[in-house]
């Protein structure tokens, strides 16, 4: 029945449609291939899960409401990926998303599987940080990914998604989202979101964990009073106050995804370096972070994917430090 969903939506989605199209059963069934006689039966399914459709007078369906759920079938809908998403999991409530995606992970689960959940009681930042969640309002995912090539440092990978979700959020909800290195996304100096990508030993080191928590539809007294002065939400940042619908975030961002892994994986890596330098806008301030236990003060000459950031410390020549080797980041 799910992908008989999948397909019936497929039918129907197109995120730049200025108005809902009609379709009449028999266009339906010609398109998606299903019997005529099980459409009545996956439409009333379909409601069941919040889609709402009406006939013209044509007796065309239009489906006039999409809810704001993030069913994998919903997801498999309008995704235009090859990879990213060829499985989903779900589950309304989960400790946290990385447990379940290890356990895949552990399965042989391939590159590409998403673990997606409403709602998170145990979910974790860096650095053994709690994740605030409100069930039904926030975005959360894990991703299975391989490193490809394998000596690609996971470095890299945080620095694409980084860049997919700042994307997402600007051409989605329409905020000044902006990079704050290595894996947070900030609106207005604020954190909407994190990413947190993580490595076990299964006998397969060249795979990682990248979790992804997004603050969308809280609005301000839904945050904890320890975070609420530096935490928003896309919704809260957004000039109408409008919410946005997860499931089109969330299909953005994997498809943005998909494509900077592929030039990954081909050793390009100019586009996405522009993008991220776009988004994070480090050259010319002061940071300071660890490398190897020691703390190093200076200013961002240029920052480069493959070669680091080029600091210039005071009293001395600028000099390069690999991103990977790079702890505590923050600006000063």
């Amino acid at each position: 029945m799910e992908a008989i969903r999948d397909e019936i939506l497929a039918a129907f989605l197109n995120e730049f449609r200025p108005r809902p199209q009609g379709l009449s059963p028999d266009a339906l069934a010609e398109r998606t291939g299903i019997a005529p006689d099980l459409l009545p039966a996956v439409r009333e399914r379909l409601a069941h899960d919040g889609f709402v459709f009406e006939d013209d007078a044509e007796g065309r369906w239009i489906l006039v409401n999409k809810p704001d759920r993030l069913l994998p079938y919903w997801i498999r809908a309008g995704l235009r990926c090859d990879r990213l998403g060829s499985q989903i999991y779900y589950q309304d409530s989960v400790a946290s998303t990385q447990d379940i995606a290890f356990e895949l992970l552990a399965e042989g689960r391939p590159h590409g599987t998403l673990v997606v959940a409403d709602h998170q009681t145990g979910g974790r930042g860096r650095g053994q940080r709690i994740w605030y969640s409100t069930p039904g309002k926030s975005l959360l995912f894990s991703l299975l990914l391989d490193l490809e090539p394998p000596e690609t440092f996971a470095s890299v990978l945080t620095i694409a998604l980084a860049t997919s979700l700042a994307r997402a959020m600007q051409e989605i909800a329409g905020v000044p989202a902006r990079i704050k290195f290595p894996n947070d996304i900030l609106v207005r100096g604020k954190k909407v979101a994190g990413i947190l990508l993580e490595v076990k030993d299964y006998g397969a080191s060249h795979r990682v964990v990248a979790g992804v928590g997004v603050n969308v539809n809280q609005v301000h007294e839904d945050f904890p009073d320890e975070i609420r002065d530096i935490a928003t939400s896309l919704r809260e940042e957004r000039k109408d106050k409008e919410r946005v619908r997860r499931p089109r975030l969330l299909r953005h961002v994997l498809q943005d995804l998909e494509k900077w892994l592929e030039r990954i994986r081909q050793g390009d890596f100019a586009e996405l370096e522009e993008a991220w330098n776009r988004f994070s806008a480090m050259e010319g301030k002061d940071v300071r972070f660890l490398r190897g236990g020691e703390e190093v003060r200076g200013t961002v000459v240029n920052a480069s994917i493959r070669e680091g950031l080029l600091v210039r410390v005071p009293g001395g020549e600028p000099k390069r430090y690999r991103l990977e080797h790079l702890s505590d980041f923050g600006f000063v």
